[in-house]
């Protein structure tokens, strides 16, 4: 039996999605009644009321579009009661104070008899924001007892796919199931043979197996073999991604112009162009010093655990390697032993280190240790957001190993980066390196500004954290 666009998992999928809208559209009611009903009580004033009656399709529409722009109906991407919930904060201010700001307008130009209470804007924005946390919980429970999961396929050379394999089924959310991969063998006489084999296979399989993300291993395909990958996913619904390698990484969001008529594409990113320069540090040291005051009594608890718990000081410095390969001392709150390398030598952390001291994990999970280092932001020698700074030694062993990792120092290093928010604390270096090669070359303000936000969610729930 052939899973088709019409069947499976991803139907199951789109089927709870378009229950759950007309479910929203019943509960904003609700919601908009209980804000009215816990302002006034039982009587409610008349002159606060019909303007909502009056509006209730458009603030019930602009609600809903606010919902999917924050892809609270994306049952395939967002897999955690979590990921909604952040979707929720967005998504919840945003569409009852958009839609209030509207009935304002009105009032103000056309029905002056109208009230409007920013009590009940407050109290309506909490009983949408609980709704649709709620009710996305709901959703995830129902789907996961049906047994509907994400179905992910890899394809690509063997020895590609062999190592990806197995870390995506060490690191998958319960949500996801990753099928066997599609590959093939590179490399051998009949090569682009192989490579057509592989992908026909593949591409039955999409449609056999009802495969929702296709995760290609290598960006090299011939082009009638990825042509054919492209058709087949756009007719089954299923994602095509690309695990990029680094030249791919490198040609991530790059700028084209046209040179004599010839359109050529820039390698090298435009990392002091423009107002991003200017507007980036005028946000590095608003941030930093807002967070300094904001952080004080995290500071004062931090110093504490650290001084209490383990002899040894309570601030951890050492050499990193910032913009233009300039050494700078970077400051931390000290998670380890005192001396921890007295003996071993410089040697990378890792996962379920036995040199980190307990207050230290605690202070590694919510990310505290890491606050010293908004005086370095202070002091540009960092940014808000960036590629992490390594120590030299290391930083020089991967620069020779591979030349494309001194692009990282075309910009400052970060408190947070792309690398952060996606990948983990021991994730290796050539994975990381891709992450950042695409953040440079994707510079921009309005990039900043989610990274920073994602890291938000990520210092709430601990992910990633050792």
């Amino acid at each position: 039996m052939h899973v088709t666009a019409m069947s499976g998992p991803g139907a199951s999928r789109r089927r709870k999605a378009v229950l759950t809208a007309l479910a929203d559209v019943a509960a904003l009611a609700l919601c908009l009644g209980g804000a009215l009903w816990l302002r006034f009580g039982a009587a409610i004033p008349p002159e606060h009321e019909w303007l909502y009656l009056f509006c209730w399709p458009l603030v019930f529409a602009w609600t809903l579009l606010m919902a999917h722009a924050f892809g609270l109906y994306d049952f395939r991407r967002r897999l955690s009661a979590m990921d909604h919930f952040f979707a929720a904060c967005g998504a919840a201010p945003a569409g009852v104070l958009g839609a209030y700001f509207f009935l304002v307008l009105l009032q103000t130009y056309y029905f002056y008899d109208a009230r409007l209470s920013r009590a009940v804007v407050v109290i309506n924005v909490a009983l949408v924001l609980a709704w649709f946390t709620l009710s996305r919980a709901a959703v995830l429970a129902w789907l996961a007892a049906e047994g509907c999961r994400v179905r992910v396929l890899l394809m690509g050379p063997e020895e590609d796919c062999s190592g990806l394999e197995e870390e995506l089924r060490a690191h998958a959310p319960r949500s996801m199931e990753v099928r066997a991969p599609a590959s093939w063998r590179a490399g051998s006489a009949a090569q682009d043979e192989s490579v057509e084999t592989g992908v026909a296979r593949g591409a039955a399989r999409i449609a056999a197996e009802g495969v929702d993300e296709v995760i290609l291993t290598a960006s090299a395909l011939p082009q009638h073999a990825l042509s054919r990958l492209l058709a087949e996913c756009g007719r089954r619904g299923a994602g095509l991604y690309v695990y990029p390698d680094l030249g791919a990484a490198l040609l991530a969001s790059t700028r084209v112009r046209g040179i004599a008529g010839l359109p050529v594409v820039a390698l090298q990113p435009a990392v002091t162009e423009g107002l991003y320069r200017y507007g980036k540090r005028g946000l590095d040291i608003a941030l930093a010093a807002v967070l300094l005051v904001l952080t004080a009594p995290a500071w004062l608890a931090a110093m504490a655990a650290v001084k209490l718990t383990s002899p040894g000081p309570i601030f951890f410095s050492q050499e990193r390697m910032g913009l233009g390969e300039r050494p700078f001392r970077l400051y931390k709150f000290r998670t380890m032993v005192a001396e921890a390398e007295a003996e071993s030598g410089p040697v990378l952390a890792q996962r379920e280190d036995p040199r980190v001291t307990t207050a230290g994990r605690w202070l590694r999970r919510w990310r505290v240790d890491e606050l010293p280092q908004l005086l370095n932001v202070l002091r540009g020698e960092m940014s808000m957001v960036g590629p992490r700074p390594e120590r030299p030694v290391f930083a020089r062993a991967y620069a020779e190993e591979n030349p494309l990792y001194a692009q990282r120092f075309r910009v400052r290093p970060g408190l947070t980066g792309l690398a952060q928010i996606h990948g983990r604390y021991d994730t290796e270096y050539t994975h990381k390196i891709r992450y950042d090669l695409i953040y440079i070359n994707s510079l921009s303000l309005p990039a900043d500004l989610q990274i920073l936000f994602s890291t938000i969610q990520i210092v709430i729930t601990g992910k990633g954290a050792v």
